[in-house]
């Protein structure tokens, strides 16, 4: 009974999140089918709830301030949080009311700031939490990690020094969505799979967004001919980051296991031995329990991470909108592209795209897409995703989780990256000028 467990799950949860299909004309995976099929029919009872999570938030998370305790858990969970957190939630819930009724500033609500955040990434963004963490387990609760993770940990250890079962979350990352990613590895650690280093490793390292939205990237940006040279850029200049990440001292983030639990990496590396770990793990899984807890956590991504997305998201984009503030804070980068064979022009508007990143992930596609340089908005479109942290989504879910990062560790790691793999996607860039794929 526990074989057949893990494998019918394990094969349904493969099919769901990595095996793309066409319908309608349109290929993707399962989880992206579902995501659009929600998205195009209920969008109305999206923002209802929405609206709903938003009234909740508000009133739990005051409580929760005044009361510093509830009697359940649960209660505590959702809404017992730090001052800024706690603000930052408040404040995201009110702007997404105050935009949805219209009765928000025009600065703020207008398409390229809040209203972008309220309309066009929130919704998209509830669906797919829920999508994805319900649909999570069937790869990470009935044995399927510790079966991948039993066969190639020695692969795992040697390149990038974390355990085998980070490839499940790299492999929902990439073909999934990275936020999702970032989640998964949370509760991997938490669960004792990884201890905080290997976490931060591998959260900030493997969780890149997924294809689906790096095509409509590459879409806008003119690339779809050539989208698995772009795609592929963007995964070869991650693993070369991560190669270097998970070699460097990260002093802040120790070797220790979530509150003491640890699941035992040890045994032989054999065929035998991963279908042993996978059957043991699967027999022990209750249905019931994971529906539960997977409801469970939605609600509290709901509560603690949607309406933070939403606040900085907004924050960020009415700064990039309205100052000059990333054009400032990029004119070190102006000499260099300079340097690189830009002209004035091109590395003026590629300088503030490679920052404006951190804000949300989707800005430097924006402020590039009209450059006539080919090389400029290759670069500028691969890095952005290279970069992976950015406020709107992954870095305020690596800031909510229990992994230990703050806000300052997000910006440290954004420009960590952002060194290590702008060279390697310049050099890519040239290759393909070379052969005549690209053009200045």
């Amino acid at each position: 009974m526990a074989i057949l467990k893990f494998g019918i799950y394990s094969f349904i949860g493969l099919l769901a999140f990595l095996a793309p299909i066409t319908i309608g004309g349109e290929s993707s995976i399962i989880m992206g089918h579902l995501k659009n099929f929600v998205l195009n029919n209920f969008s109305s009872w999206i923002n209802f709830l929405i609206m709903f999570c938003s009234v909740i938030t508000i009133t739990g998370t005051t409580l929760g301030f005044i009361k510093k305790n509830f009697k359940e858990q649960y209660l505590n969970d959702l809404f017992v949080t730090d001052k800024l957190s706690g603000i930052l939630r408040i404040g995201g819930s009110f702007m997404f009311i105050l935009i949805s009724l219209g009765l928000a500033p025009e600065f703020l609500s207008n398409e390229n700031t809040g209203g972008l955040m309220a309309g066009d990434m929130i919704p998209p963004l509830m669906v797919t939490f829920f999508i994805g963490v319900m649909l999570m387990p069937l790869l990470t609760s009935f044995g399927l990690v510790e079966f991948i993770g039993t066969l190639i940990a020695p692969i795992m250890r040697k390149i990038f020094k974390v355990p085998g079962y980070a490839a499940i979350d790299a492999l929902a990352s990439f073909l999934g969505d990275g936020t999702i990613g970032i989640v998964v590895t949370d509760q991997q650690y938490q669960k004792g799979y990884y201890t905080q280093r290997e976490a931060a490793i591998i959260a900030t390292s493997f969780s890149i967004v997924g294809i689906s939205f790096a095509a409509v990237v590459a879409d806008l940006l003119k690339f779809s001919k050539i989208f698995w040279i772009f795609y592929g850029t963007i995964a070869f200049s991650t693993i070369i980051a991560g190669f270097i990440i998970a070699r460097l001292p990260l002093k802040k983030f120790k070797n220790e296991y979530y509150e003491g639990n640890k699941v035992d990496d040890s045994g032989a590396r054999s065929f035998a031995e991963a279908l042993h770990l996978a059957t043991t793990t699967a027999g022990k899984a209750s249905e019931k329990e994971i529906v539960v807890d997977s409801l469970f956590k939605v609600l509290v991504i709901y509560v603690t991470f949607i309406p933070v997305i939403m606040c900085v998201g907004s924050i960020g984009l009415v700064i990039a909108e309205n100052t000059s503030f990333f054009n400032i804070l990029s004119m070190p980068l102006m000499p260099i592209l300079r340097g690189l064979g830009f002209t004035h022009e091109v590395a003026s508007q590629m300088a503030p795209a490679m920052i404006v990143g951190f804000s949300d992930m989707y800005l430097p596609a924006l402020f590039i897409e009209n450059t006539t340089s080919e090389v400029a908005r290759f670069i500028v479109g691969t890095l952005s995703f290279a970069q992976l942290i950015f406020l709107s989504e992954t870095g305020m879910i690596l800031v909510n989780s229990k992994m230990g990062f703050s806000i300052l560790d997000v910006a440290k790691f954004f420009i960590l990256r952002t060194a290590i793999t702008f060279p390697v996607i310049y050099s890519i860039a040239m290759i393909l000028v070379k052969f005549g794929i690209l053009s200045y």
